[in-house]
């Protein structure tokens, strides 16, 4: 057999993260039970130090407390603001997909009819790398068998689509200049794509980098041929998961069946922890692009990203963690605020990555996460300090 499809995609409304510092607060005050921050230092050499982490006892914005006012946030109260901006954290989609033989080449076979697995297959990749829906992710794309039908995992580190931010036309351009033909090194293609992750990993440190492998059989040729051909291909499936779940810690494998001879990469996908692979039908080619745009469209969710790095305040001083807000907002409804959940009992809530030492806000599935991805969203953090803050003279 001789089969693979990749499909790739990851969401990520760009909102923009605002955090406020801001200098009307009343001491003592908490908003959740999160760990002060270990580091901070009192804000008020002169305060009796109840409050916990506050800010730094300097404000260098051009928003000063004003020297007459109080800290008990009357009205009328003028307080020190500072701000900065910070984006979703990306997702890098590593996208193989098969073009072997049997997904559309007659002159191999006339029973491989490209309107059955070719066709459809890619008439659903490039809606999906070409719809605003996939806004704010980036995804590569890479065929195999290449055209010299190698089986050299070297000849599957470069892509035929480099990465590319999403939508993008760059995608459909590179589908309709590709044709069906060849085996099926499935190891090869899983190795090269391992290789690309990392490299992306490595250049994109934070983000995170999955691989998306599509295929429509099991693996065929560069050895595993001839006699005894399944307990090869049983053998081939091993390595290939072998070769997975060396990385799975840090890059996911997702696993995208086309047709009823998969069954066998479901260990790749179990290896990649991303079990149970997804499969799409074939015959009915309306079918298939429906089925191949529902995969591509699930990994979308799951992958959609929902963690946002801590912006640091312009001015220089530490976050209050205890006085952090995050809000969902969109023009023309009221401002959502999100409650604190450390185990996101509350779906509609966010919770930090480490409340030891935290570094970003997670945004909990399926609600809280879900509004980020499917609006044009604005999350903002609003610390506010716990103590007066000493006013520049």
């Amino acid at each position: 057999m001789k089969r693979v499809l990749g499909v790739a995609g990851f969401l990520g409304a760009m909102g923009m993260v605002t955090a406020l510092a801001s200098g009307c607060g009343t001491a003592g005050e908490s908003e959740f039970p999160v760990p002060p921050d270990p580091g901070a230092k009192n804000g008020n050499n002169g305060g009796d130090g109840s409050s916990g982490a506050t800010f730094g006892t300097g404000n260098t914005n051009s928003e000063n407390v004003n020297p007459n006012s109080s800290s008990s946030g009357s009205s009328g109260e003028t307080c020190a603001a500072t701000s900065s901006k910070a984006k979703l954290t990306p997702v890098n989609m590593v996208v193989v997909v098969d073009r072997s033989g049997s997904m559309g080449d007659t002159t191999e076979d006339p029973s491989f009819d490209p309107a059955l697995r070719w066709v459809p297959v890619t008439s659903a990749l490039k809606s999906f790398f070409s719809d605003p829906a996939s806004t704010g992710m980036r995804a590569n794309l890479t065929y195999f068998p290449d055209a010299t039908n190698s089986c050299t995992t070297a000849n599957y580190s470069s892509a035929s689509v480099p990465l590319t931010d999403l939508p993008s036309g760059a995608f459909a351009t590179s589908i309709d200049a590709t044709s069906p033909k060849g085996d099926t090194p499935t190891r090869a293609a899983l190795g090269g794509a391992i290789a690309q992750a990392q490299a992306v990993r490595a250049s994109h440190p934070g983000e995170k980098t999955v691989i998306v492998f599509a295929t429509d059989g099991e693996p065929y040729g560069c050895g595993v041929e001839g006699a005894n051909l399944y307990a090869k291909q049983v053998q081939a499936v091993k390595d290939s998961a072998a070769d997975v779940a060396a990385v799975a810690a840090d890059i996911p494998t997702y696993v995208i069946g086309v047709g009823p001879s998969v069954t066998l990469l479901n260990d790749v996908a179990v290896a990649g922890g991303t079990a149970p692979y997804l499969a799409v039908s074939v015959g009915s080619p309306a079918k298939t692009t429906a089925d191949l745009l529902a995969a591509m469209t699930a990994i979308r969710g799951q992958l959609a990203s929902c963690t946002f790095a801590i912006p640091k305040p312009a001015d220089g001083r530490p976050i209050d963690y205890n006085k952090v807000k995050v809000e969902l907002k969109k023009a023309g409804e009221p401002t959502q605020t999100l409650l604190y959940s450390a185990d996101c009992a509350n779906p509609d809530g966010w919770r930090y990555d480490n409340t030891a030492a935290p570094t970003q806000v997670e945004l909990c599935k399926p609600g809280a996460c879900d509004k980020a991805q499917t609006r044009d969203v604005e999350v903002s953090f609003v610390c506010v300090d716990q103590q007066k803050v000493v006013p520049i003279k």
